[in-house]
């Protein structure tokens, strides 16, 4: 019995022309297995060994291989593979999804082209790439209906993520004219709490998970550092760093109709060499942990950043 190359084994059996190779393969030895019939072709470049029974994730595995390096399953697809039930979305076509600039054909699958996808946006299930439950909601958004999204975002906040999490997602990728973000924020605004509390209420929350988190205070209401454009103040600063700190208590109607606004403010701390953290009202009360966590490792990175500048 021959053995497979190890890389096929935990790809439900499934290996690239690249991966054998790099496994010390001959293109002699890959076309011997072909001619045997011991691999088959799934797409040119992605074989599926013998004896690896045909499955659904199997064919996701071999979509992936002859996208690229670059490919992660994305929308329904990803929902699938987190655990989302297939009489919620459909098993077929696959999606992925790919940065701008990339062109792949694969029999079988959508390829989407989507340049917002950041690093923790893309997780892992059983070794596949694959977008979070959160950010295949966002992706989802310009696909489906209002009603529709809202129970792929009843069942997806059941057990794999929150209302939070999608939240967060959201404010990262929005702007002006992206297609979905006003349905998705109408959805979460429906599935959000009843009452926001006042700015003064919701800072105090902020400087509470800081606290807790045991980061150092900032500095309230500090002037909004620019070159003059614009005047007014941000909610707290760590100037030793140079970050903002901004907690976002708008409903999502609201955040969407001042996005310009927000950018230009931030736009306008970034000309002096600013950077603007919005920490939404979902996570300053629902994940304080994660809201100090996240402002420790962005304080980490910036002083980083200016002692490498300063040397």
């Amino acid at each position: 019995m021959h053995a497979q190359p190890p890389s096929a084994a935990g790809q439900a059996g499934v290996l690239s022309r690249a991966q054998a190779r790099a496994a010390g393969m001959t293109d002699r030895m890959i076309a011997r297995r072909r001619a045997t019939g011991r691999w088959s072709l799934l797409h040119p470049g992605v074989y599926a060994i013998a004896g690896a029974p045909p499955s659904w994730r199997r064919d996701v595995w071999g979509a992936l291989l002859a996208a690229g390096p670059q490919a992660v399953a994305s929308h329904e697809t990803a929902l699938l593979l987190h655990g989302v039930d297939d009489r919620h979305v459909p098993r077929h076509p696959l999606r992925l999804t790919m940065p701008h600039g990339t062109h792949p054909r694969v029999a079988g699958a959508v390829v989407h082209q989507i340049g917002d996808v950041a690093p923790h946006h893309v997780g892992s299930v059983d070794g596949l790439p694959v977008t979070t439950p959160a950010r295949a909601v966002v992706d989802l958004a310009p696909r489906v209906g209002p009603r529709r999204l809202g129970d792929l975002v009843d069942v997806v906040t059941h057990r794999m993520t929150s209302t939070a999490r999608i939240a967060r997602c959201t404010a990262e990728v929005a702007r002006r004219g992206k297609p979905g973000i006003a349905r998705l924020g109408a959805v979460l605004d429906a599935r959000g709490p009843g009452h926001v509390p006042p700015a003064s209420v919701l800072e105090g929350h902020m400087f509470a998970a800081l606290a807790s988190g045991g980061l150092p205070e900032p500095v309230r209401q500090f002037r909004l550092p620019g070159r003059g454009a614009i005047d007014g103040l941000v909610d707290a600063a760590y100037p030793d760093v140079r970050l903002i700190l901004e907690a976002d208590g708008r409903r999502w109607h609201t955040r969407i109709s001042d996005l310009r606004r927000d950018h230009q403010r931030d736009a306008e701390a970034a000309r002096v060499g600013w950077q603007t953290l919005r920490l939404l009202h979902e996570d300053v009360v629902g994940h304080p942990d994660e809201v100090a966590a996240t402002v420790r490792d962005v304080r980490r990175a910036r002083s980083g950043q200016l002692a490498l500048r300063s040397g």
